[in-house]
């Protein structure tokens, strides 16, 4: 859920800083980070990136759909299950390889 506050609601409550958000501006409580503030400018591009990143996750799917949709209708010596079970160990592979780069592993 996004508050909007005016710029001198959220000065008074966050200080001056708010007025020039020309960095992000990170706000801790007890000395940990708790929220960060950018400028709008900035949170459109970062929600621009996440639409983007659902609608390419989307077409990804779509496209694994699509090609288990024709490896089905291709004859083969492999049955069913076994296909099924190759694309499930595939799966397995790329989460792995996606959580290690999300680590920085």
């Amino acid at each position: 859920m996004t508050t909007t506050l005016s710029i001198s609601e959220a000065a008074a409550t966050y200080g001056t800083a708010v007025a020039d958000l020309q960095q992000p501006l990170i706000l801790q409580q007890q000395g940990q980070p708790l929220a960060v503030m950018v400028s709008f400018e900035e949170y459109q591009h970062w929600r621009a990136l996440a639409a983007d990143e659902a609608q390419r996750r989307i077409a990804g799917w779509r496209a694994l759909e699509d090609l288990l949709t024709e490896l089905h209708r291709r004859p083969s010596d492999y049955t069913a299950e076994q296909i099924e079970a190759e694309i499930s160990a595939a799966r397995v592979e790329v989460r792995k390889a996606r959580d290690a780069r999300r680590r920085g592993h």
